[in-house]
């Protein structure tokens, strides 16, 4: 056995102790949207979402079933061209959401919604669960972009990955919250969905502040004594640079 799994073990046996006197609120389940889309009509759905979607996924705010909602465009990375978040704080709200919202968007506006299937006719769905991050802050504003490095990991052992996250990394991350390199943070465990099994997300306020951060953040996971244990088990992945164009109030 390695010495650095020796050390997860360790970590994991202190965490399993604490956690028994911990009594803390379910992790909030996100439903992501990843949508492949029409690059010459894309900047459509944009305008769709905001006038037509958003009022409705308002009215779900509203009703207690979600918490936050946002809308994104590709700026860097893969295939997909827009990303939809539901942010609820079970699963059995982000389903009443979804259901409530397609009948009121049939009601509503169906010809707008069809229009909307047509620029962006495919997708790929994922439930996600945020397990660790920076805290919730109300008065500051939304970050303008976003970076989101998306794990594929080691089944088997991804919850040491979450261990050492939770131990170890998070720390880290959040020096660099309190030194003004990014403005949040995230790392979310996956619920349903396709290959891909974790997500570090952090923003900023512009494209260079997060891809600045980029560089400092992989620096710092290589050199941390944790390091090559996280990246062994989540050791392949694919980056995305997102801009912001939706955000719930």
């Amino acid at each position: 056995m390695t010495r650095s799994r020796v050390s997860v073990l360790t970590i994991a046996a202190s965490l399993v102790g604490s956690a028994a006197l911990a009594q803390q609120a379910p992790p909030p389940f996100i439903m992501a949207t990843y949508y492949r889309c029409d690059y010459v009509r894309q900047a459509r759905a944009d305008t769709l979402y905001k006038q037509v979607i958003a009022p409705l996924l308002d009215r779900q705010i509203k009703a207690g079933n979600l918490t936050a909602y946002g809308f994104s465009s590709h700026r860097i990375g893969g295939v997909f061209r827009r990303l939809e978040t539901w942010t609820a704080p079970t699963l059995a709200k982000l389903i009443a959401a979804q259901d409530a919202y397609d009948a009121d968007l049939n009601k509503a506006n169906p010809k707008a919604g069809a229009e909307f299937d047509a620029v962006c006719g495919s997708h790929d769905d994922y439930i996600w669960q945020r397990t660790a991050g920076s805290a919730p802050n109300p008065s500051a504003p939304s970050p303008a972009f976003s970076y989101s490095r998306y794990l594929t990991c080691d089944m088997a052992k991804e919850g040491e990955a979450d261990l050492i996250m939770d131990s170890g990394l998070a720390e880290m991350m959040n020096k660099h919250l309190a030194a003004g390199h990014i403005t949040t943070w995230g790392w979310f465990a996956h619920n349903m969905g396709g290959t891909i099994r974790r997500i570090l997300n952090w923003g900023g306020p512009d494209v260079m502040a997060v891809l600045n951060a980029e560089e400092m953040i992989s620096n710092d996971i290589a050199a941390h004594p944790l390091g090559n244990a996280f990246t062994s088990i989540c050791n392949s992945h694919t980056d995305y640079v997102w801009k912001a164009e939706v955000t719930s109030p």
